[in-house]
């Protein structure tokens, strides 16, 4: 039964149609607080940062007072200076240094301006300007942090195998009282052979400095990160299942793929190709469950390099 409009018994009633506006305001958008940041790209410097604030000046350069300090032979004691100008802009002025300053391949002869986005080559090392939020600045300090502590293996910065001896069996009984799933991510660069091979060592120990250092800068401060041997990378996710951990794994592989690696050598290339395994909390052992996580990293090399497999069951562990 559908009930319709009042009605008189007398007649025709009288309706007033009465129209109401409502106006809806939307709610804008909270507007994040950002420093333009200087940040390096390449080298084993990658990563280290200083943040332009107003009226301040950076000083880059090799000597330890330098705000951005850079231990590169190519970067001079007193390389450049950047500061902010009254109207805001971004300027980067070349200290006489001995192997120059540019701005996106153009030399820097006086002052020149640098725009969020803009390349720096400081002597060999190379920088980016970039609007970094006050919660990414401080992710990135942490991993600098991580990545200059003791113990710790010598090229990358990672932690080293002995973690899997002698720290992650107590993670994995916390975890298991707590009934929280813990996964492992197996990493290997893919044809790394082949980099050293036509671009030499040297490069081949930049290029795993770089994937290291994008491997602690895409995962949580709580997570793990260990250079398990040769090219190979390990990272231990605490709280994190299967989903979690082929998200992980996707945005980096996705970082490894997009990196400008030409500033490395002219022509190369990196990729990765990553393995997923949740730990089977009181059914398998350590060394079976990264055997797992290590056979899903084999699989996706064989289905082609450059890519993510979770482990399945019946995977082979080959």
């Amino acid at each position: 039964m559908t009930q319709g409009p009042p009605s008189d018994d007398s007649g025709d009633a009288d309706i007033t149609h009465v129209t109401m506006t409502i106006e809806l305001r939307r709610r804008k958008p909270e507007r994040r607080f950002t420093l333009p940041t200087l940040r390096v790209v390449t080298g084993s410097n990658m990563l280290r940062f200083a943040s332009i604030y107003p009226g301040d000046k950076v000083s880059i350069g090799r000597e330890d007072t330098c705000t951005l300090s850079l231990p590169d032979p190519s970067v001079s004691r007193l390389h450049a200076e950047v500061r902010r100008n009254e109207a805001g802009d971004i300027e980067i002025e070349d200290l006489r240094s001995t192997n120059g300053t540019a701005v996106n391949g153009e030399p820097v002869k006086g002052v020149a301006t640098v725009r969020v986005g803009d390349m720096v080559e400081v002597g060999g090392i190379t920088l980016r300007l970039d609007e970094l939020t006050l919660e990414e600045l401080a992710h990135l300090a942490r991993v600098v942090e991580r990545l200059s502590l003791a113990n710790k293996d010598a090229l990358t910065g990672l932690l080293t195998r002995t973690y899997i001896k002698e720290e992650l069996p107590s993670l994995l009984l916390r975890h298991n009282i707590a009934k929280k799933p813990v996964t492992a991510l197996f990493l290997d660069v893919d044809h790394f052979k082949a980099v050293n091979d036509t671009w030499g060592h040297q490069v081949g120990d930049e290029v795993l400095q770089a994937v290291a250092r994008l491997l602690v800068l895409s995962v949580r401060d709580s997570d793990v990160c260990l250079r398990y041997g040769g090219e190979e990378f390990l990272a231990i996710l605490p709280a994190s299942d299967d989903q979690a951990g082929w998200i992980t794994a996707e945005r980096l592989r996705q970082q490894v793929r997009a990196h400008n690696w030409s500033h490395y050598a002219d022509g190369l290339r990196v990729t990765v190709s990553l393995g997923v395994a949740t730990f089977l909390q009181g059914t398998e052992s350590v060394a079976e469950w990264l055997s797992r996580a290590d056979a899903a990293m084999y699989s996706a090399k064989r289905a082609g390099r450059n890519r993510v497999v979770v482990w399945k069951q019946g995977m082979g562990e080959q």
